[in-house]
């Protein structure tokens, strides 16, 4: 293994964090790339190479971004996939992941659910990637590279759908405090999907996918959303601490 990268979408910070912390148990210094905004770029991997893809769980699923895997291209490549989710499940994702890498000509030595804190619900996987968390991705990372060592490896099987339906994004008021919005337009160009338009800056609810990378992106903190039944209904339900799942 000659270098590790690290790519990942993350519209609020917790899924990169939780990258960064795989990729550093991995011992080796990373190259992190963003996979949408104005840093993405393409990248072609060679099979001595290792990439770490880090993606967040909607709705039991990848993001639905268009193309947002397209510049990542392997050459019979180890990769390691990542799903951050906020303590209720991940679901699909994990296969989904593994079958569009597949096709983008990576191999999958191992896969893990990381929990990360759940945007609309602040309680829900607060302060995670935790100490308990770090120690299972430990003894996850050092698998991985035993396994890399061997002349010959299987790909590790992870649970899930690998082509499930579509899901609807969770519809979630967002709002503008048009006093204070200095209209730099920050946020739409941080839109994965081109959900906001560049001059009205007004949200489009078809394209929107919740991600919440516009509020996050706001210089002033002019935006904002409302999530407390969603919230609610999130912490009376998926409260049980769930813990890291691992796959070599």
């Amino acid at each position: 293994m000659k270098s590790v990268t690290g790519a990942y979408f993350s519209p609020t910070g917790g899924t990169k964090r939780a990258l960064e912390t795989v990729c550093g148990l991995l011992g080796r210094e990373a190259e992190y790339i963003p996979l949408t905004g104005p840093d993405r770029r393409e990248k072609t991997f060679g099979p001595e190479e290792l990439l770490v893809l880090a993606l967040p769980v909607y709705a039991g699923q990848r993001p639905a971004v268009p193309g947002l895997l397209d510049g990542l291209k392997g050459e019979d490549t180890p990769c390691v996939l990542l799903a951050a989710y906020g303590n209720r499940h991940y679901d699909d994702a994990l296969a989904q992941m593994k079958r569009e890498m597949g096709e983008r000509g990576f191999r999958c030595v191992g896969a893990a659910a990381v929990i990360t804190p759940h945007i609309f619900a602040p309680t829900l996987g607060v302060g995670r990637p935790d100490e308990a968390d770090c120690a299972a991705l430990e003894v996850f990372a050092r698998k991985v590279l035993e396994k890399l060592s061997q002349p010959e490896w299987a790909e590790a099987e992870v649970p899930g759908n690998p082509s499930p339906a579509p899901k609807p994004a969770v519809p979630v008021k967002k709002d503008r405090d048009w006093d204070i919005c200095l209209g730099c337009g920050f946020c739409a160009k941080a839109c994965p999907t081109g959900a906001m338009d560049p001059q009205t800056l007004l949200w489009d609810d078809g394209k929107c996918i919740s991600c919440m990378s516009c509020v996050a992106h706001c210089p002033v903190g002019a935006l904002g959303f409302n999530s407390s039944a969603l919230a609610a209904r999130l912490t009376e339900n998926f409260s049980a601490r769930r813990e890291v799942e691992t796959f070599v």
